[in-house]
C-alpha cells in the first residue's frame, strides 16, 4: 500500500501550513518532495516540524551545512570527472554572466540540499532498529517493502528539476562558499541570433543529469557516497537541537493510517540514501 504524496497546492491549511514554515526554514522557493509523502501523515509532519526548524534557524546548524556543503563539492569534483561534452560546453559558457548567476544560484541550492542530507540521516539514525520492530507491524514484509521501493521515482527526489528552476538567489546564506568557488564575470551575456539571452541553465542541467547516472554506475561513486555520509553521520552529535523521532512515537501518532509502516520504511531506508545521492549531483553541477 503506497503513500500517495500531499503536494503544497493541494494541501489542508494545517499541512500547508507546516510546508510553509519548512521552506522558510529552509530558505527554498520550493518544497522538498521528501515531504509530500510525510505530509500524508499531518500528525508526525507536525511533529517533526517544529525539531526541523529549530535546528535549520541555528547558525551552529548553519556553519555545519557550509563545512559539509565545501567538503561535497571538493570530494566530488576531485573523483568524479565530467565527460568532455560537458567539459566543452562549459568552456564555451564559462566566461559569460548568464553562467556565473545560476552557478550561484546552484551554490545555494547546495546548501538546502546538505541540509536534507542532515536532516534525513538524522531521521534515519532517530528511528535505527525499526527492523527488529517491524515484524510485529501488520502488513509488514520483504514483499511489500520492495514494492514501496521501485513506486519511488527516485529520480524525481535526486534530480528534483522544480528546485533548480524556481529557486531564486539568496545572498545570506550563500556568501561565504560562493566567494571561494564562483568568480563574477563582466563579458557580455550569451545571445542567440535574434538577440535574445539564451538561459544556460535547463541544457546544462540535462546534460549533466545524463553524465551523472553514467558515474552513479562506478564504484567510486558509492565511495564517495559512503564518506560524505559518514561525515553527515559524525556531525549529527554538534546538532544544537536533538531530533528525537523514535519508531514508538512515529507508530502513535501515524498507525490510525493503513500504510504507516511504509513511511517507516522510508524514513529508515530509501530517504537517507537519496538525499545523499541529492547533495552529491548538486555537487557536481557546481563548476570550481
Amino acid at each position: 500500500m503506497k503513500i500517495d504524496p500531499v503536494f503544497d497546492y493541494t494541501a489542508p491549511p494545517q499541512i500547508k501550513d507546516d510546508y510553509l514554515k519548512l521552506k522558510n526554514a529552509l530558505d527554498s522557493q520550493t518544497l522538498p518532495v521528501f515531504f509530500t509523502y510525510i505530509g500524508a501523515f499531518p500528525e508526525y509532519l507536525h511533529y517533526i516540524t517544529n525539531q526541523l526548524i529549530k535546528n535549520l534557524e541555528e547558525n551552529s546548524f548553519k556553519r555545519l551545512s557550509l563545512d559539509v556543503s565545501k567538503n561535497a563539492i571538493t570530494k566530488v569534483h576531485q573523483n568524479l570527472h565530467k565527460s568532455e561534452n560537458i567539459q566543452e560546453w562549459i568552456a564555451r559558457y564559462k566566461s559569460s554572466p548568464a553562467f556565473y548567476h545560476f552557478q550561484n544560484n546552484l551554490i545555494h541550492i547546495i546548501r538546502i540540499n546538505t541540509n536534507l542530507a542532515f536532516i534525513f540521516i538524522a531521521l534515519r539514525e532517530a528511528v535505527k532498529g525499526w527492523a527488529v520492530a517491524a515484524r510485529k507491524l501488520p502488513g509488514t514484509h520483504e514483499r511489500k517493502q520492495q514494492k514501496e521501493s521501485e513506486d519511488l521515482n527516485r529520480e524525481e527526489f535526486i534530480f528534483d528539476s522544480s528546485l533548480y528552476f524556481s529557486q531564486e538567489s539568496s545572498s545570506e546564506n550563500k556568501t561565504d562558499i560562493s566567494t571561494s568557488i564562483v568568480h563574477h564575470s563582466n563579458l557580455p551575456a550569451i545571445r542567440n541570433e535574434e538577440g535574445i539571452v539564451k538561459n544556460l541553465l535547463p541544457e546544462y542541467i540535462q546534460i549533466n543529469q545524463v553524465d551523472f547516472r553514467q558515474q552513479m554506475k562506478k564504484d567510486i561513486f558509492w565511495d564517495i557516497r559512503v564518506d560524505l555520509e559518514k561525515e553527515v553521520l559524525n556531525s549529527l552529535s554538534l546538532f544544537p537541537n536533538l531530533i528525537f523521532s523514535p519508531l514508538n512515537v512515529i507508530i502513535n501518532l501515524t498507525r490510525r493510517y493503513d500504510n504507516f509502516f511504509e513511511l517507516i520504511y522510508l524514513l529508515s531506508e530509501n530517504f537517507p540514501t537519496l538525499s545523499m545521492q541529492r547533495l552529491m549531483f548538486s555537487s557536481y553541477l557546481i563548476e570550481p
